[in-house]
Parts: C-alpha cells; sequence; structure tokens
C-alpha cells in the first residue's frame, strides 16, 4: 500500500486576511497573509511555506504521495509544486492536485468533510486503503504522521495533550477536546467544552485529549459518511470531524485515538506569524 497524504488547503482564510495591529514580520509576509493560502506564506528560511515543511516531515516519516487539494481560485500553490517537482525540489515526493469547486449559492468553500469528498472525487485511485488527512495551516510532526500510519487500527486520530500546545489559555479554552473509551477508541470530539467536561477528563484520564485535525482514515469506510454529512447548523459548513463521529455512531470501536505530548505551531491570524517563523528558524536548518 502506498504511503499517501491529502493536505487540505483550500479555505478561504478569513481569519488569516483580517486586519491586525502589532504584527511584527516583514511587509512582504502580510502581503502574502493576505493573497495566499496560509500554508503558502513563505515564513521559512529562502521563504519557504509551511506546506514545505509538511512535505519534508512526511518524506521523513516514509510517505510517498501527497494530494494537495486547493481553493479553485488559487493560482499559485499548483504552478508552484509543479515547479518544484520539475526541479526535483520536493524530497522524492509525487504531489498531485484537486479542487473544492463552489456551489453557485455559496460564496465560499462547504468545509473540510466536502474538501475531503471532492478531493476523492477527482482521484479515483484515492478511494480505496489507508491516507492521512492534514490541514495546510498545521505542522504535523515526523513523530506525528509516523504514529498515524502504524496505528494496527483502520482510522485514526491523533489526541493532543492540551498542556503541551504553546498557544494562549484562552485560544486553547476554545479548542475541541476528546473523549474516549475503554481501549482509546473515540467517543466522542466535543466542541467548546465547558469547564465542567474539562475537570471530568482530567479526573477520568489525567490529561485533556485535543484534537487538531490529525488523521488516519480508510477512505472506502469513510466516503459514506462523507456523502451524507449534514451542514453544521452554526457555521454552514460540512466538517470532517462530523463525518468521524458518525463513523463512531455506527460503530464505537471505528477510531482509534493516539495520545501524543507535543507541539502543533499553527496559522489562524496575522498574530501567530511571528511565532510560527521563530518556530522554523530553531526546529530546521532550510
Amino acid at each position: 500500500m502506498k504511503k499517501r497524504i491529502l493536505i487540505l488547503a483550500g479555505g478561504v482564510a478569513s481569519r488569516m486576511k483580517k486586519v491586525a495591529e502589532n504584527v511584527e514580520v516583514a511587509q512582504e509576509l502580510i502581503e502574502q497573509a493576505d493573497t495566499l493560502t496560509k500554508g503558502m506564506i513563505g515564513l521559512g528560511k529562502a521563504g519557504k511555506s509551511l506546506i514545505d515543511y509538511q512535505l519534508f516531515n512526511a518524506h521523513l516519516a516514509g510517505f510517498e504521495e501527497i494530494l494537495l487539494l486547493l481553493h479553485p481560485n488559487d493560482d499559485f500553490t499548483q504552478a508552484y509544486y509543479e515547479t518544484q517537482m520539475l526541479n526535483n525540489d520536493t524530497w522524492g515526493l509525487k504531489i498531485s492536485f484537486a479542487r473544492q469547486y463552489i456551489d453557485s449559492d455559496r460564496e465560499k468553500p462547504a468545509g473540510t468533510a466536502d474538501a475531503v469528498y471532492q478531493a476523492l472525487s477527482q482521484h479515483s485511485d484515492w478511494q480505496k486503503g489507508q491516507i492521512l488527512i492534514l490541514n495546510s495551516d498545521n505542522l504535523y510532526s515526523q513523530k506525528a504522521m509516523e504514529a498515524l500510519w502504524s496505528c494496527p487500527a483502520n482510522n485514526a486520530l491523533i489526541s493532543y495533550n492540551r498542556d503541551f500546545l504553546e498557544f494562549p489559555p484562552e485560544r486553547i479554552k476554545a479548542f475541541a477536546v476528546i473523549r474516549t473509551s475503554e481501549g482509546n477508541y473515540l467517543e466522542s470530539i466535543i466542541e467548546k467544552p465547558s469547564e465542567g467536561i474539562i475537570e471530568h477528563l482530567l479526573k477520568e484520564t489525567g490529561r485533556v485529549g485535543v484534537s487538531m485535525n490529525a488523521f488516519m482514515v480508510n477512505t472506502e469506510q469513510l466516503l459514506p459518511f462523507l456523502k451524507v454529512t449534514p451542514f453544521h447548523p452554526v457555521r454552514n459548513e460540512k466538517e470532517l470531524p462530523t463525518s468521524i463521529s458518525m463513523m463512531v455512531f455506527q460503530d464505537t470501536k471505528a477510531v482509534k485515538c493516539i495520545p501524543l505530548d507535543e507541539n502543533v505551531p499553527d496559522l489562524t491570524s496575522k498574530h501567530d506569524l511571528a511565532t510560527v517563523q521563530e518556530y522554523l528558524r530553531k526546529n530546521y536548518q532550510f
């Protein structure tokens, strides 16, 4: 089985494009943040992007193929990586592309479940076997990728220890948390958890697991749920965690949770640019 990763980069990045004050990075990066998908902002040395580092980590973890799901109006990312492949500058990874097309009655893409469904629909050879599904605006480690792929279950997600995430406390409180059953199987993903839920999880397991949307899935098993995932009643998007939760509702042992104690660099707003830039400077030689 080929080791494959689907990277979701089709969002409109509305929070990143908001005007922000006291952002201590070069004006060129501000301009990129206003025009490019978040994962393509050149925060690394020599202008390398978060997706570049994601590909590097995927290479270290032994992956072979990448499918980049892009916004239909993104006229930069595909051309960039086609050139990188021609120049043998993708660490031997084969990169393919898909687009998240937008229905005429919508102004923005229909969410991550729709993104995965469209990507798989456009590449029939990706509709069988296991793949990783990762965000383009997070930087997942080689360790996380290897942990997902080596999991013996058909489907898995990383349960990040909340205490190791290097974000402001108020931001961490807003993250969805993971409730597991005996054997560390996913029971539920809880959005906007109350303090009571957090206290219960701490008492029950000694840790609070957070989902940062790092999944391994069996595409044949997931596809039927992607097809029927409903729109979120508030955000009006079809969300991948909803699809995963529907799978768990049908089979309580469908998804294994993998505990991991490490930080996950994240690009949400312009205030994250300097933090991620410093992380890349400290942890990578390129």
